[in-house]
């Protein structure tokens, strides 16, 4: 495979017979062409995401090592959460207080039941009272007042019946209230402690480890690079000029910094539409045609993707194009000028489209 310079079109030439002369004209030659775009990148697992710390603390252990394969909700790093254990336990008691007081049977509850009772029974008497008034008073054996006084006793009983069951029935919401906020203060700090607790939101395998036992880490700090257990892809970095050329399933051709003078095969799997300005390129991905046993993930490659082929073009020495697309071609003794419509340009050929037939003799200029 031809390296050549990052981010720029290249034309690779395959050629298997030429009919240059030593003098100073050449003629055409028929050979195949592919052009192809030149791109740089880097293996990475397929799915590779970077995991981060969910709150700050030391770290107290790490649980595993790079290249394990490690199951959903798994842990990696266990950090200090003396603080939230401090919380959480508060919290649990709390639950337990607000349990207690929300039974039925709670003291505060038991004593409001019993001046309802009390009040009620109380209400039942001055009724009574208030009817044997009311007989009295129609028969004239009892004076007016005698009957007001009654009449005002029960109403100040039945009043006080009403106050105490609207005090015990918002007193029964309140302690319900504040159980189910107890509740959710015990599950909230349980859910903080467990973000102390790194762990791994599916099944992959740990590729990259950034922190070590007993560092501090800040929250929202990256800890694990995590991927595909057994899929890696092929991220490619393409210029701007090359990236209208691309399309999916384009072939590909890689070569990998760690074994030099191998080529590789796959096909683009995706382009990413949006330019990155870290990078200075557009993004895209290409997946290998077969599996490749050994390819380590981080490892940085060039790539050619094939953008077309020809088996058979016309092509020319490219020393025989001038700048505004003429030749000089040799009919019998003259040298006449001849525009011609070109394909493919590289640096040492061109490909003649028409105005050229494979007997003219070409100048080199």
């Amino acid at each position: 495979m031809r390296h050549f310079p990052i981010f720029s079109v290249s034309i690779t030439l395959f050629l298997f017979s030429c009919k240059a002369k030593k003098d100073e004209f050449v003629s055409p030659i028929m050979a195949p062409i592919t052009e192809a775009v030149f791109a740089s990148g880097h293996i990475e697992a397929k799915d590779q995401f970077t995991l981060t710390a969910l709150n700050d603390g030391y770290i107290k252990d790490v649980l595993v090592t790079e290249g394990d394969t490690v199951a959903t909700d798994q842990t990696l790093f266990a950090q200090d959460n003396a603080a939230a254990a401090i919380q959480q336990q508060s919290a649990a008691e709390n639950l337990d207080i607000a349990n207690q007081q929300a039974a039925p049977g709670s003291p505060l509850l038991q004593e409001l039941q019993a001046k309802l009772l009390s009040a009620s029974q109380q209400l039942q008497a001055d009724k009574t009272q208030l009817e044997r008034m009311q007989r009295l008073y129609y028969t004239h054996s009892v004076a007016k007042v005698d009957l007001d006084n009654a009449q005002l006793n029960y109403d100040n009983a039945a009043n006080n019946v009403a106050v105490i069951r609207q005090n015990l029935g918002e007193t029964t919401l309140n302690l319900k209230q504040t159980l189910i906020n107890s509740r959710s203060q015990l599950q909230t700090a349980s859910v903080n402690t467990g973000y102390y607790n790194v762990k791994s939101p599916g099944i992959y395998k740990v590729y990259t480890l950034l922190k070590k036992k007993g560092e501090l880490v800040r929250k929202g700090e990256a800890v694990a690079v995590l991927g595909s257990v057994a899929d890696l892809k092929i991220v490619l970095s393409i210029d701007e000029v090359s990236i209208a050329k691309l399309h999916l399933r384009q072939k590909v051709l890689i070569g990998l910094n760690t074994e030099k003078g191998k080529t590789y095969t796959g096909y683009l799997t995706k382009i990413y539409p949006a330019f990155d300005a870290a990078s200075q390129a557009y993004t895209a991905e290409a997946a290998f045609d077969t599996s490749a046993a050994g390819i380590i993930n981080g490892t940085l490659l060039q790539a050619n993707i094939i953008i077309t082929r020809k088996e058979k073009a016309m092509l020319i020495p490219r020393s025989c194009l001038s700048p505004d697309g003429n030749v000089l071609v040799k009919k019998n003794k003259r040298v006449d000028t001849v525009a011609i419509q070109t394909g493919i340009i590289s640096n040492e050929w061109v490909e003649v489209i028409s105005g050229l037939a494979l007997t003219d003799k070409i100048e080199k200029l």
